[in-house]
């Protein structure tokens, strides 16, 4: 398929859903649905709420690179594989260089200290001390999100088949998201040490652990608690 209008509309209809229920579905309204199904409109935030909302790879809705829905599955992975499953995380933008939006702007999160990530409540219970409010670049649960500043180089991927997650690049995670799929990237709390850490998902027969993606690191087979998955990040465009 050539267009991102005849895409969209073959991921809802595959979907199974009407343009209402879309809307319902992924928080676009109806009349920007049918706008994109008829190519009266270009690239836009909305596919990737839309793409989330049919269960399709953005990526393919977008350009139409990667697997389109109704392609069959590839074959399983080896267990301790960080490739993760498909899902709506794949947009990300340059940020802002300062902090051009004000506390509680629609549409925009916290970016929070490391040491607020445990005890974080949502920024519905009172005041959030943050460095700054940032656009979310993924759908996301309203007043359950925020950003955060990766630390350290355990999520550094050594090649470029994986994302990578260097110190200081910033992720976006939804508190209301504790239920993960392997592969995914999650922020867990150990339970033994209460030390939080952001890592990759994993889980096979009943077993669950944390993967870094840098190799030098070791994969993590301690209880722990899943705090929110990780939904996008932002990274600079070289």
């Amino acid at each position: 398929m050539e267009t991102i209008a005849a895409r969209a509309l073959a991921a809802r209809k595959y979907a199974g859903m009407t343009q209402k229920q879309a809307e319902a579905a992924s928080g676009v309204k109806q009349s920007n649905i049918s706008k994109i199904e008829r190519g009266d409109t270009g690239r836009s935030m909305a596919l990737l709420a839309l793409a989330r909302a049919y269960r399709v790879d953005p990526n393919w809705l977008d350009t139409g690179d990667g697997p389109a829905p109704w392609d069959p599955p590839q074959p399983g992975t080896a267990r301790d594989n960080a490739s993760e499953p498909p899902g709506a995380y794949r947009v990300t933008r340059t940020p802002p260089s300062g902090p051009s939006f004000n506390p509680g702007t629609p549409g925009t999160v916290p970016l929070i200290a490391w040491t607020q990530v445990a005890s974080w409540k949502g920024a519905a219970q009172g005041t959030i001390q943050a460095e700054r409010w940032l656009p979310c670049v993924a759908h996301h649960s309203p007043g359950n999100t925020y950003a955060l500043r990766v630390r350290g180089d355990s999520m550094t991927a050594p090649s470029g088949h994986l994302k990578s997650y260097p110190a200081e690049s910033i992720i976006f995670v939804d508190t209301q998201r504790t239920t993960p799929e392997d592969g995914e990237r999650i922020i867990a709390r150990l339970d033994a040490s209460n030390e939080v850490t952001f890592k990759v998902f994993k889980q096979e027969d009943g077993r669950r652990w944390l993967l870094p993606l840098n190799p030098k690191h070791e994969p993590i087979r301690s209880a722990f608690t899943v705090l929110g998955t990780v939904v996008g990040k932002w990274e600079d465009e070289d």
